[in-house]
């Protein structure tokens, strides 16, 4: 094999870009010049991970994700940070004689002989992408000289003293910026009898961080209201705001929220990146199958496509991973979204207004005249929206959107409920798909042991599927799982980042007759899995038997 392709050609033969991509990519770098890798992610065709991940493979080197592997402090120490922006190298791990170091360009042999000369180590080359790599040494280094627990910590010292006033704004960035970095969707400030407490929400799991002075509650909550533009005055009565925060030039919405208790306002922040890695499905955790039935439903000129389950499941993220598997330059796309989570190119995308009166029934009305191909709507939340959603389907529309279930089969009766009735519901949706989002076992101190494979009985597990996906014939067969002790990494959880579990109920013509015919939700499923359909728990089990996770936390999650 040629080591070196075009990465043009690369990224095409993966799967990541088309002929078609190449061809604009092209055309723009005619008209406004740069490289050509840079123009393919400015245009949203590729990501800088995918890139990375194009490279990896071309060099035969690991990829790594940074932004899930926060490197030890040990390995930072190894190498200063001025060596490490001239070479753009990040150690990131050392296990005896050996320095794990994060590059973007593999090929660099300069760089690895300096890292072995100054360190006196052997280097394993990981493969990172360019964006994440340089802001994860900024930050890393950063934190090595100034620890923002320390800062915050002698805030909290002097507030104990009365000194209050001029600290609030610090702490409140100080906060901020720790959440960011440990990877918070939320940070929640709430007071209590004896102080106020602060907790971020990492990997879907709320985790105590600081604890500061009841006197500084109120200070620290005017200061976020200020912020968010909301009334400072009005304590009684819950309020929505939002600004903008910008953390080592990378710029994060900030959603806040407050409601009065007992001992004061709570307050919850959503921390949203304008700057999430493009989505990928591949990359979202979906099993090879699963993937191959998705995209074939995504590929379809019509139908109904429905991603269900709770807040925080990960739906709009796969919503907008399918909207990269549909080729934007041959396909009219139109979004209703509440709100733009992530812009695309070549997609119109659109915000509802329900104060306007720019609802998501109004929007796909609109769009019906704006000659589509596809339409996504972020949620069928009312009997007009799903009348619209369905009449679109059935004039030869794919239609994408997210409806508040626990499983795929209960979308069923939902819609029924909705006033569609059941024939329409049989011909119009084409696939709906129930997902969770679970932990990963943290890679840095991942441990296997044996246990008798009726261990997995009392996390809820069938025997059928015990003895099906850990390839058993009985019970009393050993089997091997997978668990994290906790380390420097992970926070001492066992656990860093998390991956999809999904269950993908196909409407073929055996399952629309049973939706006419007034079949339960249970019959429905118990045909879909004679069919072959995994339901969710038998998918995470799946990713238990794979040492992705745990039963635990397959348990957590999916019951």
């Amino acid at each position: 094999m040629n080591r070196r392709k075009p990465l043009g050609q690369l990224l095409k033969e993966l799967g990541y870009i088309t002929e078609e991509q190449i061809q604009v990519a092209l055309e723009v770098q005619k008209v406004k010049g740069g490289l050509f890798g840079e123009i393919l992610q400015k245009l949203s065709f590729v990501s800088p991970k995918e890139v990375a991940e194009a490279v990896a493979f071309q060099s035969g080197r690991p990829f790594i994700d940074l932004s899930e592997y926060p490197p030890s402090k040990e390995a930072l120490r190894l190498i200063d940070k001025n060596t490490a922006k001239q070479f753009q190298v990040l150690p990131f791990k050392v296990k005896e004689n050996r320095l794990f170091v994060a590059m973007a360009n593999p090929y660099d042999i300069n760089a690895v002989d300096v890292i072995k000369r100054r360190t006196g180590k052997d280097v394993e080359i990981f493969v990172a992408d360019t964006e994440t790599l340089q802001k994860t040494i900024e930050i890393q280094y950063f934190l090595l000289e100034k620890p923002i627990d320390e800062e915050i910590d002698s805030i909290i010292e002097r507030s104990k003293n009365g000194v209050v006033g001029s600290d609030v704004p610090r702490l409140v960035e100080l906060i901020i910026n720790q959440a960011v970095i440990e990877r918070a969707t939320d940070i929640h400030i709430s007071p209590e009898d004896l102080a106020s407490h602060v907790f971020f929400r990492v990997d879907g799991i709320m985790q105590h961080y600081y604890a500061f002075p009841k006197e500084l509650h109120n200070p620290v909550v005017s200061r976020i209201k200020v912020m968010a533009n909301m009334d400072i005055a009005e304590q009684r009565l819950p309020q929505d705001g939002s600004f903008s925060h910008r953390f080592f030039n990378e710029l994060y919405d900030l959603r806040v929220s407050t409601i009065p208790t007992a001992y004061g306002e709570n307050v919850v922040v959503r921390v949203l990146s304008k700057n999430l890695s493009l989505f990928n499905l591949r990359s979202l955790g979906f099993e090879e199958d699963v993937l191959q039935q998705l995209e074939k439903e995504f590929s379809k000129p019509q139908g109904i496509v429905l991603v269900t389950g709770p807040t925080g499941s990960g739906k709009t993220t796969t919503l907008y991973a399918a909207l990269r598997k549909i080729n934007a330059l041959k396909r009219n796309i139109l979004t209703a979204e509440d709100p733009i989570e992530y812009k695309f190119p070549f997609i119109k995308q659109t915000q509802v207004n329900e104060k306007a009166g720019y609802t998501f029934a109004r929007a796909i009305r609109h769009f019906l005249r704006q000659d589509p191909d596809v339409i996504l709507v972020g949620e069928v939340r009312d009997d007009e929206t799903a009348e619209m959603a369905m009449r679109a389907s059935i004039t030869g529309h794919l239609v994408l959107s997210t409806l508040h279930t626990n499983d795929a089969v209960s979308a069923i009766p939902r819609l029924i409920d909705m006033n569609i009735k059941d024939y329409m519901v049989a011909s119009g949706v084409s696939a709906i798909t129930a997902q969770r989002l679970v932990r990963k076992i943290c890679s840095f101190c991942k441990e296997e042991r044996k246990e008798k494979a009726e261990y997995l009985l009392k996390f809820g597990f069938e025997e059928d599927s015990i003895k099906k996906y850990a390839g058993v014939e009985s019970l009393e067969d050993e089997i091997t799982l997978y668990s994290g002790k906790g380390c420097e990494h992970c926070k001492q959880t066992g656990y860093l980042g998390r991956t999809a579990i999904a269950e993908l109920l196909k409407i073929d013509q055996e399952i629309a007759d049973l939706i006419v015919k007034g079949a339960t939700p249970l019959a429905i499923l118990e045909r879909a899995r004679e069919k072959g359909m995994r339901t969710l728990k038998e998918d995470g089990l799946l990713k238990v038997m794979k040492g992705i996770t745990t039963p635990e936390e397959v348990k957590r999650v999916a019951g």
